[in-house]
């Protein structure tokens, strides 16, 4: 990146307004180590913000959980200087997405939808929209993923509290159009290729004696239909929520059996052949992949939050931060 010298007069006009306009955006958000900062792409810190449950960053915006006592209210802020830009009262698990819209999921209070089974999206003209609206009762929305353009919703909706019965949905905005896309009611975590041709979604194959879920990873191209097993879950070896690195490869947990103990890490899947790459020094915590910048984030062994590039080459690391997420993770 080329760097302009500003004359000490130029300089000396710049507000900080202007400063913060002309560095570079954030494209990181992690919690530091108790209140959560974003983080420019050289690791330096842009913003602070209060402590809280849930964040996502992008572009100009990070938006947080701010809510509390089941008073449920998304914040959103610059990502450049933590100033507040409005408020989105009843909904949580905020996702910033492309052009200045937020997505987000109804209050627990039932204020915003009863049924508590619904998809919303503040758009940049301050206007808020139902996405999606699903039948409730005793089901409710588990995750959701865009496309690179929020043209595409895919959901995945169910109960993961007792009877443990799922199905993934998608919701094309542009034709208002809804599709069940499984039916067997162990398919979740379904996420969006960024050109939204292509999802890919966990299938659950069974209840290990453990409680562990033995899990596929199934690919589903929109357009044919067409499905294909990417990686075999077992008892030994489970393969939950994935997500895409880029259009050939996924990044997603991967739960091994040894001597007894379940060891849990992140495995990049080349999604043409199924070769699995062991990343290093990732653990089961929290991880975020962003396919615009082609970056994946994750809490490290040892502590701190690692981010590297496609080829899994370590472009930083942050030693006190955890929880990532990455400008451009379209998904909660």
């Amino acid at each position: 990146m080329r760097r302009l010298t500003l004359g000490v007069a130029a300089a000396i006009a710049l507000t900080v307004g202007d400063v913060a306009a002309a560095a570079p955006l954030p494209n990181l958000a992690a919690s530091d180590p108790v209140i959560v900062k974003t983080f420019r792409p050289d690791g330096t810190v842009a913003a602070t913000l209060p402590a809280t449950s849930w964040w996502s960053v992008g572009d100009t915006r990070v938006a947080i959980d701010a809510g509390s006592g089941g008073n449920d209210v998304v914040d959103v802020r610059d990502s450049r200087t933590g100033a507040a830009r409005y408020t989105i009262l009843h909904g949580f698990r905020p996702i910033v997405l492309p052009g200045s819209q937020v997505a987000f999921w109804p209050d627990h209070n039932g204020v915003r939808d009863p049924l508590g089974d619904s998809l919303w999206i503040r758009l940049a003209d301050g206007r808020i929209r139902k996405v999606l609206q699903l039948p409730g009762g005793d089901d409710t929305l588990l995750s959701t993923s865009f496309d690179g353009t929020a043209r595409r919703a895919v959901v995945a909706n169910g109960n993961d509290a007792d009877v443990f019965l799922y199905d993934v949905w998608l919701r094309d905005r542009k034709t208002a159009r809804t599709r069940r896309l499984t039916t067997d009611h162990q398919s979740r975590w379904p996420v969006l290729r960024s050109d939204g041709a292509v999802v890919a979604y966990t299938r659950e194959r069974g209840v290990c004696a453990d409680g562990v879920r033995a899990s596929d990873i199934v690919l589903l191209t929109l357009r044919t239909g067409k499905r294909r097993t990417l990686t075999h879950g077992s008892c030994t070896r489970t393969y939950p929520q994935p997500t895409f690195l880029t259009n050939g490869s996924i990044v997603s947990y991967r739960g091994r059996r040894i001597a007894g103990t379940w060891v849990f890490d992140l495995v990049r899947v080349a999604t043409a052949t199924g070769v699995r790459t062991a990343i290093p020094r990732s653990t089961s915590g929290t991880f975020s992949v962003s396919q615009r910048q082609r970056l994946l984030a994750f809490d490290r062994a040892g502590g701190g939050v690692e981010v590297v590039d496609r080829n899994l080459a370590t472009v930083r690391v942050l030693p006190t931060a955890s929880g990532p997420s990455l400008a451009g993770d379209l998904r909660n």
